[in-house]
């Protein structure tokens, strides 16, 4: 049977204890600082591409938009997304319950596209997304994930008598 001997020293010996507590808790809080940047990236995204598509929006509740000059309007406030990844669905309705919501693909972008700027009075759905590249995708991929963070922003509104 094994007896306490301190003459020996090994249960003082702590020279080992630091490394190994650094390498148990490194990874999960590195893990957790990569998830906090991550976060914070796509918070900033979403009100970039939200404010964009408020002030946007506002062409079509006007009466004066067109396709291209919607989402130029959109491109011209947003300069940390790439203009050429956003897909949009703009759908007018004679009531906010005839309109529908467009359900999201499997490859994170909306399942379809459209641009109807209705006349005046129309109740409108405008669908704006950007499907962003993870920035640590390689972690999201380990985890489950596709490597894509869909950022999308949904706004209704009427349009004005023009």
């Amino acid at each position: 049977m094994y007896r306490f001997r301190p003459d020996l020293g090994i249960h003082r010996d702590r020279s080992g204890v630091t490394a190994i507590e650094f390498g148990l808790l490194a990874p999960v809080f590195l893990l957790i600082l990569c998830a906090w940047i991550e976060v914070g990236l796509c918070l900033m995204m979403e009100s970039t591409l939200d404010n964009a598509v408020r002030d946007a929006s506002r062409l079509i509740r006007t009466g004066s938009a067109t396709e291209a000059t919607f989402k130029a309007a959109i491109c011209a406030k947003m300069p940390v997304i790439p203009c050429a990844s956003i897909t949009y669905n703009v759908q007018s309705g004679s009531s906010f319950s005839a309109l529908s919501v467009i359900a999201v693909s499997s490859t994170s972008t909306l399942a379809s596209t459209g641009f109807n700027t209705g006349s005046s009075g129309s109740d409108m759905l405008v669908q704006v997304a950007y499907s962003k590249p993870a920035f640590f995708s390689s972690l999201l991929k380990a985890a489950g994930f596709g490597g894509n963070i869909l950022i999308m922003t949904t706004l209704a509104f009427q349009n004005e008598s023009y």
